[in-house]
């Protein structure tokens, strides 16, 4: 295995279990070395930890374990994974969809693993690590006594062949859809479908929080509503109407069908494929609100000539979207974006309420849910912030 010597500055991130790699941990940023291979990480004579190289955009690869003795095998990632899964056993009700291991999280960064029913679906982030997958794959299906129904996998790492995106790697195809529960939903989701499999999971305390809120006879506007699951969870806690804005085609067709595997009739609520600035300015002209909007911004996103970065725009966007709220309402904003810490997420928060007549009480901050099992050192993998504020009470 290729010693590698690192910075007095990387030895003791190492040491304090932060995760990540960069060229900059490296006394010799000019060394070569190979994507997908095991390295020994060194601070002189001394041993430091063993590491994956795995490139990608400035990432050089992930800190394993710290210990000398725990060399990367087959065994290794058995244990790694097996600790991960009773984790789960013992804290998630049985049958949820959850994330039975969460990337860095779980000790393994540039891979998580999703369980729906009786399949497993890995998401690769790295070609570094997926290099890596005959081992990873052995290590985890010895890890849970081969007892699934199937593995699938989705990289979304760049790759020459479409048809690489998402596979079945072993076992029985899934179901078209597989129906899923969160407490009284059914969602559909679609394992081989793309790169996401449709119900996104680091956003299911939004959903409870939409399941246990008194929304009988109320009106529901899902902003950036694809795959979020808001519309379906909102619609069966008894909202009288919601309004689910989409930005493709497939996203509509998706939220019709997440309410139809509910028995509730699409066309009693409102579903648009429109952007949400166009959204927001019809609002206006036509003085439209409801009594909960939900605001799960993207961190980044294009259309046409229009780009919006979360960090930067976050604040126009929900000062455009405030008169939307009815007094005694509820705004529910989220973001995923990871280099945009809470701190600076409630300063956004709170300027877009500068030069309005609106007033807000947090009632409610949401971080991810314990499945997505986080890193203290590396406050990046807590990356949901939530907060749900009740508007001029």
């Amino acid at each position: 295995m290729q010693k590698v010597q690192i910075t007095g500055n990387s030895q003791r991130k190492v040491k304090d279990g932060y995760p990540l790699l960069v060229e900059d941990d490296l006394k010799d940023p000019s060394m070569k070395l190979t994507d997908g291979s095991f390295v020994t990480l060194m601070a002189s004579t001394q041993f430091m930890g063993y590491a994956l190289i795995a490139k990608h955009r400035r990432q050089l690869g992930w800190v394993l374990s710290v210990d000398e003795t725990q060399t990367p095998t087959v065994d290794y990632f058995r244990k790694l994974f097996k600790t991960a899964l009773v984790r789960r056993q013992t804290t998630m009700p049985a049958g949820v969809p959850q994330r039975v291991f969460n990337a860095a999280g779980d000790g393994l960064g540039g891979v998580t693993i999703d369980r729906y029913d009786d399949y497993y679906v890995f998401t690769w982030y790295a070609e570094g690590v997926y290099q890596q997958r005959e081992m990873i794959y052995a290590a985890f299906e010895t890890a849970t006594d081969h007892q699934f129904k199937g593995l699938y996998a989705k990289l979304r790492f760049n790759v020459g062949e479409a048809n690489l995106k998402s596979q079945l790697v072993t076992g029985t195809a899934a179901p078209e859809p597989l129906l899923v529960t969160e407490g009284e939903v059914t969602y559909p989701v679609h394992l081989a479908d793309d790169l996401t499999t449709g119900l996104l999971l680091d956003m299911r305390p939004i959903r409870d929080w939409v399941a246990s809120a008194e929304l009988q006879g109320k009106t529901v506007l899902n902003l950036f509503s694809q795959e979020n699951g808001i519309t379906a969870a909102a619609a069966v806690a008894g909202a009288a109407k919601t309004i689910s804005i989409e930005t493709t085609k497939k996203g509509a067709t998706a939220t019709a069908e997440q309410l139809a595997m509910n028995n509730i009739d699409p066309d009693k609520h409102e579903i648009r494929t429109i952007e949400v600035p166009n959204y927001l300015d019809y609002t206006a002209k036509h003085h439209l609100s409801y009594d909960v909007v939900v605001v799960t911004a993207p961190t980044f996103a294009r259309v046409k000539k229009q780009k919006f970065q979360v960090a930067m725009d976050l604040t126009d966007l929900l000062a455009q979207a405030l008169p939307t709220v009815r007094r005694d309402g509820q705004l529910v904003v989220a973001t995923t974006a990871n280099n945009f810490s809470m701190k600076r997420f409630s300063e956004a928060v709170d300027d877009a309420f500068i030069g309005s007549d609106r007033t807000y009480t947090v009632t409610e901050t949401l971080r991810l849910p314990e499945d997505f099992v986080t890193r203290k050192a590396y406050l990046a993998s807590n990356y949901l912030k939530v907060l749900v504020l009740t508007l001029d009470k």
